[in-house]
């Protein structure tokens, strides 16, 4: 099983400055019109509280931000200010050769062909090379492209990324310190039709229940 949680504990873990991509807010959104499943406000009492409830230094880019919807927005900034910070460029881009060469790599990559003024990818580029400049170790995303991004780029080698999985993960387990078994059902359908990919990709146990047991030495 391949998780970030063998060199930094869950408990740690949400101590640690992580950056939130978009997509953790977007979750079903493809279906949120004919499936009340997956409206914000489930997803947000299944997965989202908790992961706000958890994480004590939580960043998001002001162009992540830009990109939320009105419901996103004005949950972020409900907890701007307590856990949650907006970080910015600051105008490094062209003015620092560093941060100008990561932005650069990152743009350039295959899976990414970003270019500067464009929307597509626009998050999780300026994401990305904030995290690698600022000795950010931690970002959180549901996206594909991060996690091989980060993996094939010498710049990205110490930002690891927090995949879907182990948002589950915290979930379940915030639900579970309060005793609280009325989301199970949900998570795991959640983890099943959301994870397909990180389940075959990192090998991870392809049921929840079976995903929580063998993650218990690293919680």
């Amino acid at each position: 099983m391949i998780t970030p949680l063998k060199s930094t504990a869950l408990h740690e873990l949400l101590n640690e400055p992580v950056l939130f991509d978009a997509n953790i807010f977007m979750v079903g959104i493809e279906n949120r019109g004919s499936d009340k499943n997956c409206s914000f406000d489930n997803m947000k009492k299944l997965f989202i509280e908790p992961l706000f409830q958890s994480f004590t230094n939580i960043l998001i880019h002001e162009e992540v931000y830009k990109e939320l919807d009105e419901d996103a927005r004005n949950y972020v900034d409900s907890y701007i200010g307590k856990n949650v910070s907006i970080v910015s460029e600051n105008s490094l881009y062209g003015s620092d050769p560093l941060y100008t060469t990561i932005f650069n790599n990152i743009s350039s990559h295959s899976l990414v062909r970003y270019s500067r003024g464009k929307s597509k990818d626009r998050g999780e580029v300026y994401s990305l090379a904030y995290a690698a400049y600022h000795g950010i170790n931690y970002f959180c995303s549901r996206e594909i492209m991060v996690d091989n991004v980060a993996h094939d780029l010498s710049d990205l080698q110490n930002v690891k990324i927090i995949t879907f999985d182990i948002v589950l993960l915290q979930a379940y387990l915030y639900y579970a310190n309060r005793n609280d078994t009325t989301n199970n059902k949900a998570l795991k359908a959640v983890y099943k039709k959301y994870c397909h990919d990180v389940i075959r990709r990192h090998k991870l146990p392809g049921k929840l229940s079976d995903y929580v047991r063998e993650s218990i030495p690293y919680i």
